[in-house]
């Protein structure tokens, strides 16, 4: 009797650890797998990086206090210099012109030191995403990236016009037709659907950037048939409303990926 009681507890204490090495291997296959991020398959995955769009400042000075540099736009104002006040972590920045080509800046950096206002050039990065898709989608993607193409060029048009009319202090009206007609066909050629939801959110905002572009550009081209030297301005404005937008919302995208 003593001898089979003993082999009963030989018995159970081998079971116990077969039946739990049984119950961890169902839940590991029927519930924790499952919820397990699948690994890419390298063979069929693609990545795109998308660049947002470096600015090159023209900064004729920076303040600890919003007061200080509101006082100096408005000194700048005074004299006829255009000016606009732009946040910088703990700073405030007096911008005197933003420029998508370092040439354009540096140059509008000397001809205002030539008139006795100062400044210096420095560069604003634009955001770097990553943007991972299958390769069944690339013929998508290649659209995608076309229109972000397309974007940065009517930005740096803009960019190029503007510093004519702040060098020219005018702009002829086939560099605005130019420009208004790169803004319709964006608009024009904008159908498809995309799949991908961070490549969809791109667009979209981009789109709508575009928009009030289109919205926009009425506005200036009223000022440049005026001459009421407010064209340079203007356009200045669309342009780091623009770019400030699109790389805000790149920041935006990169912070949801981490």
């Amino acid at each position: 009797m003593k001898n089979e009681r003993i082999l009963e507890v030989l018995i159970v204490m081998l079971i116990i650890p077969f039946v739990s090495l049984l119950v961890g291997y169902f839940i590991s296959r029927d519930i924790v797998e499952p919820n397990l991020p699948k690994p890419k398959d390298s063979a069929n995955f693609k990545e795109v990086t998308v660049k947002g769009i470096d600015l090159f400042e023209v900064v004729l000075s920076s303040y600890s206090d919003f007061e200080t540099v509101k006082y100096h736009e408005d000194l700048m104002r005074v004299k006829g210099i255009y000016s606009f006040i732009s946040k910088d972590s703990d700073k405030y920045l007096l911008i005197g012109g933003v420029f998508l080509d370092k040439e354009q800046a540096t140059l509008c950096s000397s001809s205002l030191e030539a008139s006795g206002i100062f400044s210096e050039v420095s560069v604003k990065k634009g955001p770097s995403i990553k943007i991972g898709y299958d390769k069944k989608l690339t013929s998508e993607m290649d659209d995608f990236i076309n229109k972000l193409h397309d974007f940065r060029q009517i930005c740096e048009y803009m960019s190029a016009i503007s510093y004519k009319a702040f060098n020219d202090k005018t702009i002829e009206e086939k560099e605005l037709g130019e420009l208004k007609a790169r803004i319709e066909n964006f608009l024009d050629n904008n159908s498809g659907n995309f799949n991908e939801e961070k490549v969809s959110k791109i667009k979209g905002k981009v789109t709508d950037i575009v928009n009030k572009m289109a919205t926009d550009i009425k506005k200036i081209e009223i000022s440049a048939a005026l001459q009421d030297k407010s064209t340079f301005s203007l356009l200045q404005q669309l342009l780091w409303q623009s770019c400030e937008e699109y790389n805000d919302f790149l920041k935006i995208i990169a912070i949801q990926n981490q």
